[in-house]
């Protein structure tokens, strides 16, 4: 049964601590409802009034309140009042702004991330509101126009800003998943170093690096098949973004929330944050970032099918447009990635899914086969997962042009790729495309010889993981 008349404006730990004692909750327990570590509810606990709660956890307390039965409810609200008659005052409580709280917090999720193994803070998955008003508060947050950080000369953060750069190349090997771990680490690094004095000018510089280094451990978090995690990261990158004043970044970022949505299947999710995320950009804002959220936005037309066929080849023209505006001043160290390749597979991946709903002659299917053969073209040698992903994607165009055996073939090279590197959303994406494949397919030998050989290697990949948790 809800309860609408029982509201708390702002959490802090105190209240917390008073909804766990009315619901007759152990700690562990109270932190499994919330789906939170229970360090995370001690540390409420002990730091009361002085301590509140990020905004999803917030979130989290109101929907316990809301369900949580009327005799429960009552005495929630009995505690409280005892407690506000009761309080003594507090001249010595700590006041600490808002977004040192949260870089605390934040320290406290990574140490979390860093000690644990595979089954890292049971997380739940953020959608509609949960996941859109934080975008939208940093969206409202947002200056006219962007700061771009200076070289200021600090050795250290020069040291740091190298090291991403030295991240960037472990992800794009496709063995970035295996030093997430060390990425992690440095990110932790660089919060403990932010929360010391220093000048606005370096602190704005180290925010910066925050937020790319929480932006890459996104994607390295998701490719490990963590995608809850991967969400809490990417929304520590933005928060970042505000400190540093960096608009630009802010809404790449954003684009890669949109994308990690629509690849869970929350396609209103994604339309929605990329929306956000084009409107917040000013008009003479960097336009790689504008194609990669219009490529996004058109992946994501694409996906509500057919009737949506028209809005998803706008988005692909306003892409390439935006594209063409580009200047070399406009790549930075975290879009230097946005070439022609990576526009090409976007614009490849909307068109494919019109082709698999329209069938073989169809417009659609020329457009994904030109798109997704100009990718595989100019992609540089070393993306290697990216080279995998663009075999996948033309693969997907054979299939949509009921060409099976090639098809097979690119799946299998695909395959051969993926064994070479760590990644498992890769082999995720072979596995679904194995089921489509199969399920259109499956009485033809080399289907079955791929099916085959992935089942195999991923029966070894198990044992391998078996025997290192031995």
């Amino acid at each position: 049964m809800e309860h609408q008349n029982v509201t708390i404006t702002r959490w802090t730990g105190l209240e917390a601590k008073l909804l766990r004692q009315s619901l007759r909750l152990t700690v562990t327990d109270f932190a499994a409802l919330l789906g939170v570590n229970p360090r995370t509810v001690n540390k409420w606990e002990a730091r009361c009034t002085r301590i509140t709660p990020l905004p999803e956890m917030q979130s989290a307390l109101d929907t316990a309140l809301r369900h949580a039965d009327a005799d429960a409810a009552e005495r929630f609200r009995e505690l409280r009042d005892h407690e506000g008659a009761h309080r003594a005052p507090e001249p010595d409580a700590e006041q600490v702004h808002p977004h040192d709280v949260e870089l605390a917090q934040l320290g406290d999720f990574i140490g979390e991330d860093m000690a644990s193994r595979r089954a890292f803070l049971n997380l739940t998955l953020l959608t509609g509101a949960a996941l859109v008003i934080p975008v939208r508060r940093w969206a409202a947050s947002t200056p006219l126009t962007s700061l771009v950080p200076g070289k200021i000369g600090a050795e250290e953060i020069d040291g740091l800003e190298r090291a991403v750069e030295l991240f960037r190349h472990w992800d794009a090997s496709g063995h970035g998943g295996l030093h997430r771990k060390a990425v992690v680490g440095q990110l932790h690094g660089v919060i403990d170093a932010i929360q010391h004095r220093r000048p606005a000018s370096e602190r704005r510089r180290l925010f910066t690096i925050a937020a790319e280094l929480s932006q890459l451990v996104g994607w390295m978090t998701y490719d490990a098949s963590l995608p809850a995690s991967a969400q809490r990261y990417f929304l520590f990158a933005l928060r970042a973004c505000e400190q540093a004043t960096d608009v630009e970044l802010g809404a790449k970022i954003v684009g890669d929330m949109a994308q990690l949505s629509k690849s869970l299947g929350n396609y209103d999710d994604s339309l929605g944050l990329v929306r956000t995320a084009l409107a917040t950009l000013p008009r003479t804002a960097n336009p790689l970032v504008r194609a990669e959220l219009l490529g996004h936005e058109a992946c994501t037309y694409a996906r509500f099918g057919s009737e949506d066929a028209t809005s998803t080849r706008r988005s692909v023209d306003a892409a390439m447009d935006a594209f063409d505006q580009m200047a070399p001043a406009d790549h930075r160290a975290w879009n230097r990635y946005m070439d022609r390749a990576e526009l090409d597979s976007l614009a490849a991946s909307a068109y494919i899914q019109l082709a698999l709903r329209e069938g073989r002659s169809t417009s659609s299917a020329t457009d994904a086969e030109h798109h997704a053969v100009n990718a595989t073209l100019v992609r540089p040698a070393n993306r290697v997962r990216s080279r995998l992903f663009d075999d996948v994607r033309l693969s997907k165009v054979r299939l949509a042009q009921r060409e099976p055996e090639e098809s097979t073939e690119l799946a299998d090279r695909a395959l051969t790729r993926a064994m070479a590197i760590s990644s498992p959303q890769a082999i995720h994406r072979l596995r679904v495309h194995s089921r489509t494949l199969t399920a259109g397919y499956g009485d033809l030998a080399v289907v079955r010889a791929f099916s085959a050989r992935l089942s195999e290697h991923l029966h070894q990949s198990d044992q391998k993981v078996s025997d290192i948790h031995a």
